[in-house]
């Protein structure tokens, strides 16, 4: 059974509007959410490659670096709003974090969110030791932390400690049972993924080949000698399937990945640290982290 905090959150989303896809209006309203800052850490604004990232830390802080990408269905959503997790994440866990922004969606097609990751990987290393980063990521931020591994691994860069996403898109070409039959308790994306995730990504209709891309799909990537993988993922959400099939394929191939499913919760819930489920999965990631 879901918490008190995790109901109120369904509620509040599921009377929500679908989006209209007026992006710009959508990221107007997002970006005059206040999000209170901690008295404990430090954010600094820092360009990487030309692209802002925040810089937020904690002095005592010496677990290493987390690499977050924000979601929001590449079309939507920045640094600035995942405050709420990746503050939680620095004050709680010992890991100071970089946030990153990249462009977004319809106006900057495919696969410009990728290379900006890529360019701002690649300026993070330049600082940071690769054993000591973790990539994380929510949603489509979640889809990019599993691609840009795939990235990272394609063009020989040294590879992080680990991969952490929080309810990837892994499949943009199969219709997964979920995507439908979760349709009526997913209260954030509701029928989004079946109106065609990939639309605001391409100028055109995709063929099979760009869909079933690894970059875009990273189901169907090769994961050999890419670092240990976390996935999170709700039973009530479409993207379920998303995370189902990518697990069971890297633990059939002996690759180490761990699972956690929450129960009736919304789509990308990690990054709502004030939800207790969400507090717990961050638990099981850092108790994750810490065997490797």
């Amino acid at each position: 059974m879901a918490s008190l905090q995790a109901n109120l959150i369904n509620f509040i989303f599921s009377k929500i509007p679908a989006s209209d896809g007026d992006f710009v209006k959508e990221r107007e309203n997002n970006a005059k959410m206040k999000i209170k800052k901690p008295k404990d850490i430090e954010i600094v604004e820092r360009d990487l490659n030309g692209f802002p990232a925040d810089f937020i830390t904690k002095k005592g802080n010496e677990k290493g670096i987390i690499f977050y990408i924000h979601g929001g269905g590449f079309t939507t959503g920045s640094a600035r709003e995942r405050r709420s997790i990746t503050q939680y994440l620095v004050s709680k866990y010992g890991y100071d974090c970089i946030s990153i922004n990249y462009r977004l969606a319809p106006e900057n097609k495919w696969p410009a969110a990728l290379d900006d990751c890529v360019c701002a990987y690649e300026k993070v290393l330049e600082e940071y030791d690769s054993k000591d980063l973790v990539l994380m990521g929510e949603s489509a931020g979640g889809s990019l932390v599993l691609s840009l591994g795939l990235k990272i691994k394609e063009k020989g860069l040294d590879m992080p400690k680990a991969i952490v996403a929080f309810s990837p898109s892994t499949d943009l070409y199969e219709d997964l049972p979920s995507h439908k039959g979760n349709i009526r308790t997913d209260y954030m994306l509701k029928d989004a993924i079946s109106r065609g995730l990939h639309l605001a990504l391409f100028d055109h209709d995709p063929d099979e080949s760009e869909l079933k891309d690894p970059l875009l799909s990273p189901y169907y990537g090769d994961y050999e000698g890419l670092p240990p993988i976390f996935l999170a993922a709700s039973d009530s959400e479409t993207l379920l399937d998303d995370s189902i099939i990518l697990y069971n394929k890297l633990f059939n191939q002996g690759h180490n990945v761990k699972l956690s499913v929450g129960h009736d919760l919304i789509h990308a819930y990690p990054m709502l640290p004030f939800i207790p489920e969400a507090k717990d999965c961050l638990k099981e990631v850092f108790a994750f982290l810490g065997s490797l």
